[in-house]
């Protein structure tokens, strides 16, 4: 039997939604390999801030949009 059909409906769903078809985690799998390429710990420090920042206000704008 194989390891999709030991698993209940419910499983599936967040192992599809989180894992599977997670846009945000594709997006952050990429950058990882830009942050590991710095030369320095102020540069990390500070792309991942702008990550972090730009991320939020993305998630804000469009929560906001939906809003309306």
């Amino acid at each position: 039997m194989s390891a999709a059909k030991k698993r209940g409906p419910v499983s599936e769903i967040l192992l599809q939604n989180l894992w599977w078809n997670n846009p945000i985690f594709i997006q952050v799998l990429g950058i990882c390999s830009t942050l590991a390429v710095t030369n320095n710990l102020t540069n990390t420090a500070i792309m991942t801030i702008g990550v972090s920042l730009t991320t939020a206000f993305s998630s804000m704008s469009l929560s906001a949009m939906n809003k309306l």
